[in-house]
């Protein structure tokens, strides 16, 4: 009797990752929103068993959808690879009884005072932090840690409604923005200050978690907390944590019952040195991290742990740290908010040798928002270099050949 083909169901994300489960074998079915896919993208969907256009965030009608889906065609699995659908793929698995992201790391991670008390068990992954709804609730958190802090919304991700607090001035801006208090609550942390991040990628396989790759993230100075660039792997000296931080992670993965699928862990170090975990996702980095992990270290983070739901997929392993052949990079255009005159043909990068790809949303006429949150930037470009010193000298090329004029006759070129 021929073995039955595995049902696989996708929420959220993009048709490439459906288009990847149908080519190694899957029977795929698919929840989520369709609205920006592309007519390639809605002919990849002809090819699945079932759609349901749900938005994936919407977990009740999500878990609905997939009763239906699994009575009429039993699942052997559920998967997102994205933000949206990360809690309802997570939920349907374990109300099915499928394989998926456990329901404890979702949990753990989707909700950040969930995620504190679990490490607070733990002294090498602890961080002072408390759950606040109030500016009283914050005033008694700073009595007890003092300054500098960080407020964050309990729920979410992009570094939206996030607030660094370093100084007596912004404590009291703070306590006193009646708007802010009530969209909370918040949690309140201790702030390991520093313009470095660490992006720490992880394919986690029956317990085993293997480092796919870590990059170094530059921030925008206090208090934008948003990420300007990012390189894997780290270049030297910041390098040099690069074990320290990988122990640290695979502890934390175990701290919080991570036992399959793949991790993106923010990581920064703190002056005495020790790593401190500062959030975690179970989903893939954004801004590509996952294709630059990809063309540095040759791991394949989604076919890897898509292969391992097939028939003998308990053979697969993912390889640890692997040793970098190139240099990927991502660097955002942050131009001042200035009402723009006329710009370079963005097409003019394609020339420039390294620059892999690009996304320039810069137009005459508009003024381009500032960034204040890793949601959505003027302009992105991608790197694919050799070496650390190819990436610089790339990124010089892109600052001489990109230039924005605006309305005030001021030209402005990239700096990085």
């Amino acid at each position: 009797m021929a073995e039955r083909t595995p049902h696989l169901l996708v929420l959220s994300g993009w048709a490439g990752v459906v288009e990847t489960a149908l080519s190694l074998g899957f029977d795929v079915s698919f929840i989520g929103n369709t609205a920006d896919f592309t007519p390639h993208d809605m002919d990849v969907l002809d090819s699945c068993r079932y759609v349901r256009r749900i938005p994936a965030e919407q977990t009740v009608a999500c878990l609905e959808a997939a009763r239906h889906i699994h009575a009429g065609h039993p699942l052997d699995a559920s998967i997102s690879f994205g933000e949206f659908g990360m809690e309802s793929s997570a939920v349907i698995a374990d109300a099915l009884g499928i394989r998926g992201i456990p329901l404890a790391s979702v949990a753990a991670t989707r909700y950040k005072d969930r995620m504190r008390d679990i490490l607070a068990a733990h002294p090498q992954l602890a961080l002072g932090w408390a759950r606040v709804a109030s500016a009283e609730g914050l005033e008694k958190f700073h009595a007890h840690h003092g300054l500098p802090l960080i407020v964050k919304p309990v729920a979410g991700s992009g570094s939206v409604g996030v607030r660094q607090i370093t100084t007596p001035g912004e404590l009291r801006a703070a306590l006193d923005d009646a708007p802010f208090w009530l969209r909370g609550p918040y949690l309140a942390e201790e702030l390991i200050e520093g313009d470095e991040l660490y992006s720490v990628e992880t394919v986690t396989l029956d317990g085993r978690h293997a480092i796919a790759g870590i990059s170094l993230c530059r921030l925008a100075r206090h208090p934008n907390v948003a990420i300007t660039e990012i390189t894997v792997p780290p270049p030297a000296p910041y390098d040099r944590h690069t074990p320290h931080i990988s122990r640290t992670v695979q502890a934390f993965l175990d701290a919080i019952g991570h036992t399959w699928g793949l991790t993106h862990t923010e990581v920064k170090v703190a002056p005495d040195g020790r790593p401190v975990v500062i959030e975690s996702q179970t989903r893939i980095g954004g801004y590509r991290i996952f294709r630059l992990v990809e063309h540095t270290g040759g791991v394949d983070e989604i076919t890897t742990v898509l292969r391992s739901l097939l028939p003998g997929g308990e053979s697969v392993r993912s390889p640890h740290l692997p040793p970098p052949t190139a240099v990927g990079m991502v660097v955002s255009l942050i131009p001042p908010p200035k009402r723009v005159r006329r710009t370079a043909d963005a097409e003019l990068l394609r020339g420039i040798d390294g620059v892999e790809d690009f996304e320039v949303d810069i137009r005459p006429g508009e003024v381009p928002l500032p960034v204040a949150a890793n949601t959505k930037r003027p302009g992105l470009i991608w790197l694919h270099v050799p070496d650390h010193a190819a990436a610089e000298r790339t990124k010089q090329e892109i600052a001489r050949t990109y230039w924005i004029e605006f309305e005030d006759g001021d030209v402005w070129h990239p700096s990085f």
